[in-house]
């Protein structure tokens, strides 16, 4: 198609440039990323939109699998809402977003033009659930005192960032004891103080409880924060990452979760494949090989995963068949959060 050819020779003038597809300005720190969009509508009160995976940039964390439907808003528009948006780079670091412009590509003039009559619209979600949970195993020896230093600062951030955010806690080791969600800093700090080391790591089935906590509670955006210094040798047969994931992925309550890992390579020895398959629907995996290290990655997955977006797409009540989608792009401007 037309379309994907015009793309396919910006991807090579950026090459040539020795640059990556997403456009950067140095000079006031803001990044360029590209989300790609198929929209079609065909009754004119029943909007629908998929996403090409394959030409967005890959920072742009959202569900592309889903097929996402609107609803008509009377007297003459439709809204879509694509929710969990998150825009991460590979160094896992969030962007914050300051702009969002939208294209509509026309084979008339054979290219892209700025659509300023529909729109993409975006706002920082603020009710938000988030589960942590967290490796007690003595592995961790006296490293566990800063584990729980780096678990109230994740706390504080997230709440600064987001005073309405629920947190709850899941701890594990030969048992697993948990705290439900909440919004009160000191209940979950305590709670966090007051954990205890014992042997052996129930990670998949303390992994489960945190899921099961998450769908019994509905918010607009979910996460679970997943750390460890081993791998499961506690856990009953029924919870294997096989079992997680599918849950995960083939959530009934609408909202995904999005799940984020973080494996210490130490004295336990971390399983890298299993954490990194179980961070998925926008949710990465991180491996710091030192306690400084472990520090930066819960400062960054605090704003990773404080820091999410719903986009509502506003058009007209226009028909548009599904075997003709009109292609959409939507230019996000953000900066490092």
């Amino acid at each position: 198609m037309k379309y994907l050819s015009a793309l396919v020779i910006g991807s090579l003038l950026f090459s040539a440039c020795g640059k990556d597809p997403v456009a950067v300005q140095p000079q006031n720190n803001t990044h360029q990323f590209e989300l790609y969009i198929d929209y079609w509508n065909p009754t004119g009160t029943t909007p629908q939109i998929t996403f090409d995976a394959v030409n967005s940039s890959p920072e742009v964390k959202i569900d592309f699998t889903k097929n996402f439907t609107g609803i008509a808003v009377p007297p003459q528009y439709t809204n879509v809402i694509i929710d969990n948006v998150r825009i991460i780079d590979q160094e896992n670091t969030n962007f914050e977003i300051s702009e969002i412009k939208a294209y509509e590509w026309r084979e008339d003039i054979d290219d892209w033009k700025n659509d300023v009559e529909f729109v993409m619209n975006y706002e920082q979600v603020q009710d938000l659930n988030v589960m942590m949970v967290l490796d007690a195993s003595t592995s961790l020896g006296a490293d566990f005192n800063n584990i729980k230093t780096f678990s109230n600062d994740f706390v504080s951030k997230v709440l600064n960032d987001n005073p309405t955010a629920k947190i709850g806690v899941v701890s594990f080791s030969d048992v697993i004891n948990s705290m439900p969600l909440t919004s009160d800093h000191n209940t979950i700090s305590n709670y966090i103080d007051g954990i205890q080391q014992g042997p052996f790591t129930s990670l998949y089935e303390a992994m489960n409880v945190g899921v099961d906590s998450l769908l019994a509670n509905n918010a607009e955006s979910r996460a679970i924060l997943t750390f460890t210094d081993g791998t499961d040798n506690n856990s009953s047969s029924v919870f294997t990452p096989a079992y997680l994931k599918t849950k995960l992925e083939n959530n009934p309550t609408g909202v995904i979760i999005n799940s984020f890992t973080i494996g210490l390579e130490g004295n336990g020895g971390v399983d890298r494949s299993i954490l990194e398959d179980l961070a998925i629907n926008g949710g990465v995996a991180e491996f710091p090989s030192s306690i400084n290290g472990l520090r930066s990655v819960f400062e960054k997955f605090s704003s990773s995963i404080s820091n999410v977006y719903n986009f509502t797409y506003v058009r007209n009540q226009q028909p548009i068949s599904g075997n003709a989608p009109v292609k959409l792009k939507f230019v996000i401007k953000a900066t490092p959060k």
